[in-house]
């Protein structure tokens, strides 16, 4: 009977890339991905085949990619107000709706303008990338779902709305305990991380960290909106300790109680999503409950690398 069951997924599976659907699991989210085009073995970034799945769960929402033009009407700016524009980036809403304008500044980028259109909860994103041929769709290799440079600020928004964030730091499994290197760039997150790889511990992402509550319980979750290291993986751990960073010349770690230190600490490392009055209140209220329920630390540390095993050590 399992086996029935197991050949009549995998017939279905097969159906479905030939279709144009996958799936892929992040958070304890599915994303379906449903497209005009097939999607081949290229399309996406091999990272993605860690995060793929072949059915969806509870928790889920679809990704439509879309080929043929957009209709200029559903995307006029007086539709909505404009919330945000910097870089590549021109974000409008209005009661209803989210309209991200993706204008690439990046060389090699393999797409220059996408429009991103979401309903309130980004539970259907629909993406119209311009001049998408077949061919070049299939051999993408494209770097986010949404076919953006990243979906970082997806699933803020999305983890926002089920007691989660994102922060900036470098997630590691270390003896079972899911431990955060948060800091802004130039911190010396890679320096700390380096040692930790070295003594055998799993990387679960370089510098963004999906956290999120399951059960009561924070947990941080592998994911594929890494920095510049391809660190990747689709694990996840019970948080156990943040940890900010100190350069000096000894090495030491110390538990930080103040809640003002570490609403100070705190705050600049989390990637602020875009939200409504109702979103900023869910995401205020995860905001308090991660600052007073995880353990919080800073560690001082050389280059010697004796700052890894004091880590170690310290979350056996």
């Amino acid at each position: 009977m399992q086996i029935a069951e197991d050949i009549f997924e995998l017939v279905i599976s097969k159906m479905e890339k030939e279709c144009g659907i996958k799936y892929f699991k992040v958070a304890d989210i599915t994303v379906q991905v449903q497209s005009d085009y097939p999607i081949g073995k290229n399309t996406f970034h091999s990272k993605f085949e860690r995060f793929e799945v072949f059915k969806k769960n509870k928790d889920s929402i679809t990704i439509f990619h879309h080929v043929r033009p957009v209709a200029e009407k559903r995307i006029k700016p007086e539709r909505g107000k404009e919330v945000y524009k910097k870089n590549q980036w021109q974000i409008f809403k209005d009661d209803f709706t989210w309209f991200y304008h993706y204008n690439s500044i990046f060389p090699g980028d393999p797409v220059d303008n996408v429009v991103g259109i979401m309903n309130r909860d980004y539970s259907e994103i629909h993406i119209y990338p311009e001049n998408m041929s077949k061919q070049a769709y299939a051999q993408g290799r494209f770097p986010a779902l949404t076919l953006f440079n990243t979906d970082q600020m997806i699933f803020a928004k999305l983890l926002s709305d089920r007691k989660g964030l994102v922060i900036h730091s470098n997630g590691f499994n270390i003896n079972g305990n899911g431990v955060l290197i948060a800091g802004v760039s130039g911190s010396g997150k890679s320096t700390l991380s380096g040692m930790l790889k070295k003594l055998g511990h799993e990387i679960l992402c370089d510098d963004r960290m999906f956290v999120r509550s399951i059960d009561g319980r924070f947990h941080i979750f592998g994911n594929w909106c890494y920095g510049s290291h391809p660190d990747v993986s689709p694990s996840q751990a019970p948080l156990s300790g943040v940890i900010f960073l100190k350069k000096g010349g000894r090495n030491r770690i110390k538990k930080i109680t103040d809640q003002k230190a570490i609403v100070s600490k705190l705050m600049p490392v989390i990637v602020k999503p875009m939200l409504d009055v109702e979103g900023w209140g869910k995401y205020l209220s995860t905001f308090g409950w991660l600052k007073k329920s995880a353990c919080f630390y800073e560690i001082e540390f050389d280059l010697s690398g004796k700052a890894g095993d004091i880590i170690s050590e310290y979350f056996k």
